[in-house]
Parts: structure tokens; sequence; C-alpha cells
């Protein structure tokens, strides 16, 4: 059988659009490893755990019982005025325990990308140009980060295997989607964390070298113009907008909707995944 790595993109809620595509491309190749960054990262842990439905499932009873997503009336409470962070946490520790970590040691290495504030530098004025270059990379159409990330980052891979307990793999993960104001703030000793879209949202970096060697699925969750295939590496985006926007935690219908929507997108294009996988295979071969 053929193999791939799994890269899954940034965005919030649209992820989900990526985790359906992922199921339906089930069984395509055997899976060396998964990256993502920010929700990405969710998806990819997931996807290494086997659990795309529990994921699902359990994101979309959480969002059926929250009504809005800002609260601030909280604000005269000491409480976050913004859901999303609880929720997401939530759900995370529901599906995680040490049966799952049992199940991981056992599964495709995960690869997590974050970004975090080099000592010594200003942590607002380096966020906000950070935030200001990624949206700039947006804007043109850019898939990937720099090279070197932007000045006063670094950029930090953790392997979800390497985590001792459920506590510590799911703080891995939420370090990676850190959004202020959206989401707090993380931090570890000698380390102030943020999302890591800020270093590349498609993050194919994260990869060790081996798997970033072969052939790489990208799950991307906007429409997009870029090339189908650079090199190597094998791009999948929604064929339109994906029916929830990355922020909206109210509406399990629409969760529901952009996971069913990738799930159609991923069955449709396993013809030419299947002849991506194909034609690397024989380029490796010759």
């Amino acid at each position: 059988m053929s193999e791939m790595s799994v890269v899954f993109a940034g965005g919030g809620c649209r992820t989900f659009w990526a985790l359906g595509a992922y199921t339906a491309l089930a069984g395509l190749a055997t899976t060396v490893e998964l990256a993502g960054a920010s929700a990405g990262a969710a998806m990819a842990l997931a996807a290494a755990l086997g659990q795309e439905e529990a994921l699902v499932a359990a994101f979309c009873a959480r969002t059926a019982v929250n009504p809005r997503n800002l609260y601030p009336e909280r604000l005269l409470l000491g409480r976050p005025v913004f859901p999303q962070e609880a929720m997401y946490r939530a759900t995370m520790h529901e599906l995680l325990d040490d049966a799952s970590l049992q199940r991981l040691a056992r599964a495709p290495r995960v690869r997590i990308l974050q970004a975090c504030v080099k000592p010594g530098w200003l942590v607002a004025p380096t966020v906000a140009s950070a935030w200001w270059a990624y949206a700039a990379r947006r804007r043109r159409g850019l898939l990937h980060g720099p090279d070197v990330p932007h000045r006063g980052l670094a950029a930090e891979v953790d392997t979800a295997q390497e985590a001792a307990n459920v506590q510590e793999l799911a703080e891995r993960v939420m370090r990676s989607s850190a959004s202020p104001p959206v989401t707090p703030i993380l931090r570890a000793p000698g380390r102030i964390y943020f999302d890591g879209c800020l270093v590349d949202a498609a993050p194919v970096r994260a990869l060790g070298a081996t798997a970033r060697a072969g052939a790489v699925l990208v799950l991307l969750n906007r429409p997009h113009a870029h090339e189908a295939v650079v090199g190597n590496v094998r791009y999948l985006a929604p064929s339109e907008p994906v029916p929830i926007h990355k922020w909206d935690y109210t509406d399990p219908a629409r969760v529901r909707r952009a996971f069913d929507m990738g799930r159609r997108e991923g069955e449709a294009a396993r013809g030419e995944i299947e002849r991506f996988l194909a034609e690397r295979s024989a380029a490796r071969s010759t």
C-alpha cells in the first residue's frame, strides 16, 4: 500500500471540513505522520485516534447548548466573555483519557506546530506585527509562512506522543490555538504561546524529515486557486466556502454540514489522490 503524511491547516471550525475529507480518504494509503496548527492540530489528533465522528458529536453537543459567541455581561462577574476556550478545552478532555494515550502510542506521529515569542521581545508589538503579516499572506493567497518565522517569533513543534498525560496533551493543542482575545494567551516556563498559524497555517514544516520527503496531503479549509500539486505535496481545498465561521460555537447543524461537505468532497477526490500517490510511488522507484 502507498504511504503518505497528512497536514491539517488551521482555521477554527472550518477544519471540520478537512476532518470530513480525511475520513472519506481513509484506506487510500498508510498514514506515516499527521501534523496541524491551531484547530488543525485537534483534527490531526482526532484522526490519529480514529475519533473523527466522536469529535464531531462531542463538539455538536456543546454548541447545541451555547446560544451566543460573546457574553459581555460576564465582565461584571470577572469571567471570560468568550465561551470558545472553555468549550474547546472541555471537548478535548472528553475525548482524551488514559486509553487514548495508549492508542496514540501505536498511532502515526502527530506533530503540533506552535508559535512563541522569543525571550527579550515585547509581546504585544511582536504578536501584532506577526498577525498583520499573517493577514497579508492570506490576502496574497499564500498558503505557507516564510522559511524563517516573523521577527520575534520562534517555531516549536511538539509531538503528541511525547505528552506525559492527558492534561499535557490537551495543553499542547490549546497552545497551538491561542488566539487572543477569543482564547487566552497561554504560557509555559520561559515561553508565551500564540496561534501556530502565525508561523505557518498549513504546516508541512512540522512533519519529520522522512515524512516531509514522502507524499504529503495538505487539507485546507478555504477555497483556493493554488496549484494542486507542488513537488511531493498535494493540496485539497473546499470547492466553495465552508458553511461555518471559524469562531462560531453556537450551531451544531453548521458543524455537521462542514464535516459532511468535507466527506463528500474527499470522496469525490479519491481518484485524483490515488493517481497522485501512484505517481509519487513511481517517482521514488526510478
